[in-house]
């Protein structure tokens, strides 16, 4: 594995730093750096050490999926999450369930351990900037549950891919680009659905101009419905790293 200097590769992690302070976290910040190939991905924890605060995510995106019994829930991790694959609920979960991870797109991830911890600690505004990180993954949680108690599947639907512009989206002209790869099955897992109920809303959000397959990934309509915006009891717009304030939902 390689090591980099993990403040270069998210400069949001300096946020708050200044001078001579943050060139000198620059140099101290180093972490050893995992790639990882499209595809299903095993953690193995003896290749990991477990201590510090976990992984985070320099590039790519990551799906983790949960099986009880037959059914499925599913998470998107992208660039900036922090999370721990090794911290399971155990035998003692009243409900038992089982998890595993599926590398949508080739994905960096930083191995922020007990030195890095170290390292890091005379700059304790990495450390809050990381906690937040873990608590935004809650949030992000908090939506899905939101999305999911919608009745209809084209509603959740809907609601899903405003909530991943507010994520990874990217502005082109009237449409939000979504460079992320699902397919009806992810998508079914994320929004709680059957897949071939996925897909026969995707179609008729297709014929309806709202949703569209790209090269990369799918395209939005650059508007967020008015029937939408209804569901909410909130339109505050919040701050996003995703394609801009014309694309926040009110979700957030």
């Amino acid at each position: 594995m390689k090591t980099a200097s993990v403040l270069r590769l998210d400069p949001d992690l300096l946020a708050g730093i200044e001078e001579p302070r943050a060139s000198q976290a620059l140099h101290a910040c180093q972490a050893q750096v995992l790639e990882l190939p499209q595809g299903p991905w095993q953690v193995d924890p003896k290749r990991l050490d477990r201590s510090g605060f976990g992984l985070l995510v320099l590039s790519g995106i990551l799906c983790r999926r949960v099986a009880q019994s037959e059914c499925y829930g599913a998470e998107l991790i992208g660039p900036g999450d922090l999370m721990r694959p090794w911290d399971q609920l155990g035998e003692w979960s009243s409900i038992p369930t089982e998890s595993s991870w599926l590398v949508l797109q080739p994905t960096r991830l930083a191995i922020l351990d007990h030195g890095f911890a170290r390292r890091a600690s005379p700059f304790p505004e990495i450390a809050s900037e990381l906690l937040r990180r873990g608590l935004l993954r809650s949030r992000y949680l908090v939506i899905l549950v939101a999305i999911i108690s919608q009745r209809r599947i084209d509603t959740r639907l809907t609601m899903l891919f405003w909530h991943l512009a507010d994520r990874f989206g990217k502005l082109r002209g009237e449409w939000v680009e979504i460079p992320v790869p699902l397919t009806h099955a992810t998508l079914a897992e994320l929004v709680a659905a059957r897949r071939p109920s996925v897909t026969t809303a995707l179609s008729r959000l297709s014929a309806e101009g709202i949703l569209r397959r790209s090269d990369s990934g799918w395209l939005l309509r650059g508007t967020v419905p008015p029937e939408l915006l209804q569901l909410s009891e909130t339109h505050a717009p919040v701050e996003t790293n995703g394609a801009s304030a014309r694309t926040v939902s009110a979700f957030s």
